[in-house]
């Protein structure tokens, strides 16, 4: 594990997919323990100190920010729960999606027995509002049918929002089945979500941070 980023309030890390932010139910290797023991044996901190502030779904790749200190924690908590950090993701998408795409605004259901989100009637009991807006970067033509890459940004934070949002549109994410999705078999065993962007400003500085996905796998255009 090599951090992107890191100073004396924050270490930024590319979360590969597949591997979960924090230790789960499954046990076994995750992010958090590996940046922890990059800070202890990679630079010799003993003991060190390590804030979680957000998490990326399993099936989730991209950037993951930590804070090294209690007062970096607060800080950053604090900006993620007032929503003044930009979040954007690429998402690949099966079928073809309109450059006219923007905004998505829906009320959203988390089923914890079933690991699912659902978009609901805002009348349900214990909806969420989910928002975030979509820009058309790319669009594939194959055999199989159409595929098409959004960069998306989130406005709220719902579990699984952008995977029901967008499979609630006709347009599952590539590989995610639980949602919808065709065409899993031909490209692997991930989903083509990836936190390709965090911008927000703390101590002082005005951090921006950018990841691409990896050109394998789930996002290699076959």
């Amino acid at each position: 594990m090599k951090p992107l980023f890191e100073d004396k309030h924050i270490i930024v890390v590319e979360k590969p997919q597949n591997l979960p932010t924090q230790r789960d139910k499954r046990g076994g290797i995750n992010l958090y323990d590996q940046v922890k023991d990059y800070l202890e044996f990679g630079c010799g901190i003993e003991n060190p100190y390590l804030g979680l502030i957000h998490r990326l779904d399993r099936h989730t790749g991209g950037l993951v920010v930590f804070a090294k200190t209690q007062n970096a924690t607060r800080t950053l908590n604090d900006l993620f729960a007032s929503r003044c950090v930009i979040k954007r993701y690429t998402a690949r998408v099966e079928g073809y999606v309109s450059e006219d795409i923007k905004g998505l605004t829906h009320q959203i259901l988390y089923d914890e027995s079933v690991n699912l989100s659902k978009i609901v009637d805002a009348s349900a009991i214990g909806t969420k509002l989910a928002i975030l807006d979509c820009k058309l970067k790319n669009h594939y033509k194959l055999a199989e049918g159409s595929l098409c890459d959004l960069l998306v940004t989130l406005h709220t934070g719902r579990k699984h929002q952008i995977r029901a949002q967008l499979s609630h549109i006709g347009h599952p994410i590539l590989g995610d089945e639980k949602y919808g999705a065709k065409m899993a078999q031909a490209y692997g065993m991930s989903i083509a979500l990836w936190s390709s962007e965090l911008i927000f400003s703390a101590f002082g500085m005005n951090y921006h941070f950018t990841s691409q996905p990896p050109n394998v796998g789930i996002w290699k255009i076959k």
